[in-house]
Parts: C-alpha cells; structure tokens; sequence
C-alpha cells in the first residue's frame, strides 16, 4: 500500500479508466490540460492509478483548432470499458452532434458511465439529454443561449462543475482544475498537492471558483440580484427566510425567484445552501472547529442533514474531508 492510499478513505467511485471523444476543432490545449494531471498522478504514485485513450466515431483522424491533425488511439465503438468519457470541443460555443454520435453516447450513459465535456462538448451532451437536471458549466457569452436552448439544463458561473456523474468545464486550464479536483477525490489531497507542486503553479485552484467575480459581470443592471447576493452572503449562519430575503429588497418571492433563474440559472434556496456549503469547506480545511460547529456556523440545525449536503456537493463526507488533510511531505513519494 502506498503511502498516499494509506492516508485517504475509500472513494466511491474511483475513475481509472477514461475515454477522451475528440470533435472537429476541439481544443488541444484543453485535452493537454486535462491529461497532464493523470499522466503526474501515475508518476508520482509510483502506480497505474489511470489509463486513458483518445478517440474518434469511426477512428477516424481530426483536426484541432490550432490545425494539427491528431489520429486518435482508437474508434469510438471499439473503446475499452471506461469509467468515464470526457468529450473534448472547441472554446465557447456551439456544437451540433451527429446521429451516430449521439446514440453513441446515450449508450454509455446507460452503461453507468460517467460523462464529462471540455469547451463546446457541453453542448454536445446537452442536445443528445445527458445534462437534463445537471448542473453545466458555460461560457459568459453563451450562458443566454444554453439556457434558452436547454431550459433543463443549470448553467453556472463556475470555470468547471462537478455534479453527481457529470463534469463539465469551459476549456483551457479549467479542465486541468477539474481533473485535479477529481484525483483529489479518488486518491487525496496529499497526491493532488504534489502534482500542484510539479506543475510549478501554486496560484492553481483546485477549488470551482467564478470564471468572474459575480457582482463584476453584473454590474450595475441588477440591483436587487446584487442586494440579495450580499444578504446571502452576510447572513450564513442564520439563513433568511426567502420570503423575509425578498421583502428587504421590496421584491416579491415570485419576483426573487425569477431574478435568479434569469441570471443565474438556478434557485435562490440552491444558490444559498452553495455559498453555505463553500464556507463549511473553509472553516473545516482552515479551522479546527468540531463538525457540529462548523454545521452550526453555515445555517445547519441537523449533522445528519449536514452531512447528507456535504457528501452530494463536494462528493466526500465533512468528517473524511477534516481526517484528509495533508500529512505527507514529498519525501514519502520516493
């Protein structure tokens, strides 16, 4: 057992196996991105933690945006067994999916295989339904037409969104920021540091954040939103009624409900219960309160209820969150 596996708690779903579906266009930066953290975790561990492979439907040679051809490592309908399948597209915007390629895909789902997409692949696995209830990571400039297109799926303002089976990032380094996400789940923040630490970019989050400050992109043309965002934000240990939210800024609940379905793609109550989830994540990396403090201090009455939050937000358990953090030195890799 290696020093890593010995400090972490079992995973649920521990991903070692991954498809990257390659479209006309797709972002080379973005697959580079999202492979190098996989290549370092196997390096670093000293252990096959992943193995990947690029593919194409029919096997066919594709063209990325910079106009490098690459030839895929094997056709679509002929891939191994994966644990997951990451659709790489272009930056940004739309993508019309094929027939073939969309039965493809819905077949996997079915399969329980976890699905994921870089850039323009959201939009892909949106037509074919697989993001339907999902929260969905989108590019600023195209948040009004996936909503409009899409009206099932949540868009977000984070650069990347993990979401149950689902993960989805706007390209670029923001795919290398999911995949450390997800190696820090399956193997440990003591491994997910040391590939931090090789890439040599400490600023790196491993964390979703904002691809913009909130307030920022919404200047000064929503002054409720912005005013309710700020009470949210004040009012995390006692949380406000959404009936009482509206009221202080003279709206009706209908009308606040709507404001953040316009604007942010998702309900108040959702939006609260995130910022209050963000903030226990703080204070159980940053503090040494006990957990029932810390469920205390972000608005939770109940551990059980607290927990239950916890575990489907960040895919880990408050308690497995406070036993992991980091111990090792980079020493223990050798």
């Amino acid at each position: 057992m290696s020093a890593f596996e010995a400090l972490q708690p079992p995973a649920e779903h521990v991903l070692e196996s991954i498809g990257f579906l390659l479209v006309d266009h797709f972002s080379l930066i973005a697959l580079a991105a999202a492979t190098e953290p996989l290549r370092l975790a196997n390096q670093l561990s000293g252990r096959t933690l992943y193995r990947w492979q690029t593919l194409t439907l029919g096997g066919r040679p594709v063209r990325a945006s910079n106009g490098m051809q690459v030839t895929p490592d094997a056709a679509a309908q002929g891939a191994s067994t994966l644990d997951a399948l990451l659709l790489c597209g272009g930056e940004g915007g739309q993508y019309r999916s094929d027939p073939e390629q969309t039965r493809w895909l819905q077949s996997q789902a079915s399969g329980g295989v976890h699905l994921g997409a870089l850039g323009s692949g959201s939009w892909v696995l949106a037509q074919a339904g697989l993001l339907d209830g999902y929260g969905c990571s989108v590019s600023w400039e195209y948040r009004v037409d996936l909503r409009e297109a899409f009206p099932r799926v949540v868009g977000g303002t984070e650069a990347y969104v993990l979401d149950r089976d689902r993960y989805t990032a706007v390209g670029g380094t923001a795919g290398l920021q999911m995949m450390l996400q997800l190696i820090g789940r399956s193997h440990g923040p003591q491994l997910l540091a040391a590939i931090r630490d090789t890439l040599g970019y400490q600023g790196l989050q491993a964390e979703p954040t904002a691809q913009m400050p909130l307030h920022q992109a919404l200047g000064c043309s929503q002054p409720k939103l912005q005013e309710a965002l700020v009470l949210m934000e004040n009012n995390l240990e006692e949380p406000l009624d959404l009936d009482v939210l509206a009221s202080f800024i003279e709206l009706s609940r209908r009308q606040l409900e709507r404001l953040f379905r316009e604007y942010l793609c998702c309900s108040p109550s959702r939006y609260y219960l995130k910022l209050r989830l963000i903030r226990a994540r703080q204070l159980l990396k940053q503090t040494a309160l006990p957990i029932l403090d810390v469920a205390s201090n972000c608005g939770f009455r109940s551990s059980p209820n607290f927990s239950k939050c916890y575990r489907e937000y960040f895919g880990i358990a408050p308690r497995s969150e406070r036993l992991n953090k980091p111990r090792l030195c980079l020493a223990a890799l050798h």
